[in-house]
């Protein structure tokens, strides 16, 4: 996927795993590689709220 300078996506990902007891808020580091040389890996920070 490139985006385009002011282009914007919708990322979707199933691979979160929660267990029992798990449940609440949650904040991962997602690393993205990008073809930028001042910054080839960016990290994007998630936010999620696990209900059971």
């Amino acid at each position: 996927m490139v985006l385009k300078p002011g282009e914007s996506t919708t990322i979707k990902s199933t691979v979160f795993m929660m267990h029992e007891g798990m449940d609440g808020p949650h904040d991962f580091a997602v690393h993205l590689k990008t073809n930028d040389p001042a910054q080839s890996d960016k990290i994007v920070t998630v936010l999620s709220n696990w209900i059971p």
